[in-house]
């Protein structure tokens, strides 16, 4: 395997080649072979090849032109400029007080650069522009790590992975994405920054091949709403604590701490799909007994309620984040499981939640994939998504890259487009069976397909405790009522539900 720098005669491109010894100079692609990566720096001559390609030809067409960029980012949910005009450029200008510079690659914020400047021409790209910046530590300054989680959602949204992202603040604190360099000028920091992430990034990937399967963990946090007999919401706070196995997620109502709609469990983390389902059963459980009575109703899904998108987030420990993983994440997990959403409810969750390469890293080193709405709705669609998760922490390095990220499939997915996307969930579908994962969970992998190729999408409405063949009490339970204590109901083997 080679790693490859494709350039087109750049001062930048020369300084990185000359300080990553791994890094080998090209100004054309009949070099590479189909096990090879390729780092594109500008150069849009020939089509991607190789097993891997930073910053693929497409995503820097779109990146080369300012309209085609704002258009992209505003489809996938990131606030950005609408206008390139004169007077939406003096309106930006005139209110922003902070502007951000971020540096990216392999989806990680590198640094992060701040300049109190107000002088911003939106009709010039970031590299036209000169100001003092200083740089700002990410780890402590608030507004700074909100700014990178916004610079990284800007660069996956584009299908990028190497680059600087321009962002300014509003009066009111709200980021707005202004530009996007996907060549930046490396020299002085700025280089040493992207010398040391390039240098990390193929460390990094000549390990992969000798990940511990064994070591890899899975978890996950499952919303869901408590709906009255007559459809209202009733407030998850009102039956759950805060913290703990069974809580609240930490959204509220209009700013009151003691009011919260959505509850959450949180299982304990497991190796394997199948233990994992049991331990989310355990959590139920563990809700039941601070919730005994028949109504409210538990749901899950998408939004279940109009103003209250939900979601299920599946954990990863043991495995590196990488852009590879995040992009097979979006293909391989995301895809199917939008495909089987409501669709009235997923038009409501996206593109501000549910979006494209939603991952937020954890305190415990992992990282959590926050694409999918909450699969909690059947122990059975439950189970297929966890497994397909595990296919793709175990087999994502062999899995082959399906593209998102161009304008129309973008479209499609943020549209809900099933049309459009069935014949790309069938790719999905026949690379995930060459797999040796499938065959462990080739029931539960093959329901999700299924219902996508049947147009069947899950049902919101019903009352999960039944889905999950819970001990529904028929009339409500005083507290000074002693219930004996139920053991679970759901035994998961091999994928097959029992």
């Amino acid at each position: 395997m080679t790693y490859y720098l494709l350039h087109s005669g750049q001062m930048s491109a020369e300084r990185l080649a000359a300080q990553v010894p791994k890094l080998v100079a090209i100004e054309e692609l009949k070099r590479v072979n189909s096990e090879d990566i390729v780092i594109r720096y500008g150069n849009t001559d020939d089509p991607d090849r190789g097993k891997w390609t930073i910053n693929r030809r497409e995503s820097l067409l779109i990146a080369d032109s300012r309209r085609a960029l704002l258009k992209t980012l505003r489809r996938t949910g990131v606030h950005s400029p609408k206008f390139t005009n004169r007077d939406e450029e003096a309106e930006t200008r005139n209110h922003l007080i902070r502007h951000y510079r971020i540096p990216v690659f392999n989806l990680r914020v590198l640094a992060c650069f701040r300049t109190e400047g107000k002088t911003v021409w939106l009709s010039k790209r970031i590299n036209q522009i000169q100001d003092h910046f200083m740089e700002v530590p990410i780890d402590v300054d608030d507004e700074a790590r909100k700014v990178g989680l916004l610079a990284v959602r800007a660069m996956h949204a584009l299908g990028l992975e190497f680059g600087l992202v321009s962002v300014g603040i509003g009066p009111k604190g709200r980021p707005i994405v202004l530009d996007l360099n996907a060549t930046p000028v490396c020299k002085g920091r700025l280089l040493h920054i992207y010398v040391n992430a390039i240098n990390e990034f193929i460390a990094l990937d000549e390990r992969m091949y000798r990940i511990d399967g064994d070591k890899v963990l899975l978890g996950t946090d499952l919303e869901f709403m408590l709906k009255s007999r007559h459809g209202k919401l009733i407030l998850a706070s009102r039956f759950f604590p805060v913290k703990g196995r069974v809580g609240c997620d930490d959204r509220t109502l209009a700013g009151d701490h003691s009011r919260r709609p959505l509850a959450e469990i949180r299982p304990l983390p497991a190796a394997t799909p199948e233990t994992l389902c049991q331990n989310i059963e355990y959590a139920l459980h563990e809700a039941m007994k601070l919730a005994k009575t028949p109504y409210p109703e538990w749901v899950a899904g998408s939004a279940p309620f109009e103003r209250y998108p939900i979601g299920g987030h599946i954990h990863f420990s043991g495995v590196p984040h990488t852009a590879r993983f995040v992009n097979c994440l979006d293909a391989y997990v995301g895809l199917p499981l939008m495909l089987i959403e409501d669709p009235v409810s997923s038009a409501r969750r996206r593109p501000k939640y549910g979006f494209l390469g939603d991952v937020r890293h954890k305190p415990y080193g992992g990282f959590e994939y926050r694409t999918p709405a909450s699969f909690l709705v059947d122990p059975n669609i439950t189970l297929g998504a966890l497994a397909l998760a595990y296919v793709v922490a175990h087999h994502h390095v062999e899995l082959p890259y399906i593209e998102l990220h161009n304008s129309q499939r973008l479209r499609a997915f943020y549209r809900n487009d099933r049309d459009f996307l069935l014949p790309i969930a069938e790719d999905v579908y026949a690379n995930v069976k060459r797999t040796s994962s499938y065959l462990l969970y080739h029931e539960s992998i093959d329901l999700i397909f299924t219902m996508i190729r049947n147009d069947e999408v899950w049902d919101e409405s019903i009352d999960l405790r039944k889905a999950w063949q819970l001990p529904v009490p028929i009339t409500s339970v005083r507290k000074t009522t002693v219930r004996k204590k139920m053991q679970p109901s759901l035994s998961v083997r091999g994928g097959v539900r029992t």
